[in-house]
């Protein structure tokens, strides 16, 4: 405001200047595995009772700095939290195959609006500007069984092509022999 600005000494009053452009990061789902489960904290559990593992990064700038150190006592932790609340939330309505290949193209703009809507939500003052998804893989410890499913799969769609390409050549010669 303007004309004289005073201020009281440190016990009475103080100042904290926030830097509102500068562009922050959080990293979400380390290498590190939980010594309870033997996961990583990135692994979760999708609708089909597979578990995968996600790493991305949510970066975001300050859009209110009242909000931001007022409303909240610890946001940059409220970033976290809603971001791992997010991805577990939108994983867990997908099935594996989507996640892993189907959806991984918009899982990044789901997570970015949930993320988004929940810190609208805690008033934290913060904008999420961009969500980097770094990987989606199947942890090492099912990764063999996993392999395996998807060759049954595979396996299952080719006898189910070739079984096809079978009938649909000898239903023809038969009815045409049956015919003449």
């Amino acid at each position: 405001d303007a004309g004289i600005q005073w201020r009281f000494p440190y016990p009475f009053q103080a100042h904290e200047t926030v830097p509102v452009t500068q562009l922050r990061s959080a990293e979400m789902g380390r290498n590190t595995p939980v010594p309870a489960t033997g996961l990583r904290d990135s692994s979760m559990l999708t609708r089909d009772e597979n578990i995968v593992d996600i790493r991305f990064t949510v970066q975001y700038r300050l859009k209110d700095a009242r909000a931001f150190l007022f409303e909240n006592r610890n946001p940059d932790d409220a970033v976290v939290q809603a971001s791992e609340s997010a991805v577990r939330e939108i994983v867990g309505r997908a099935n594996v195959d989507a996640v892993l290949y189907q959806e991984r193209d918009t899982l990044a703009t789901n997570l970015l609006t949930s993320v988004q809507t929940q810190l609208d939500t805690l008033k934290t003052g913060i904008q999420v500007v961009n969500v980097n998804v770094q990987s989606v893989a199947v942890p090492d410890q099912v990764l063999a069984a996993f392999n395996d499913a998807v060759k049954a799969t595979a396996d299952r769609d080719r006898f189910k092509n070739e079984g096809q390409a079978y009938a649909s050549d000898v239903i023809p010669r038969a009815q045409g022999t049956a015919a003449r």
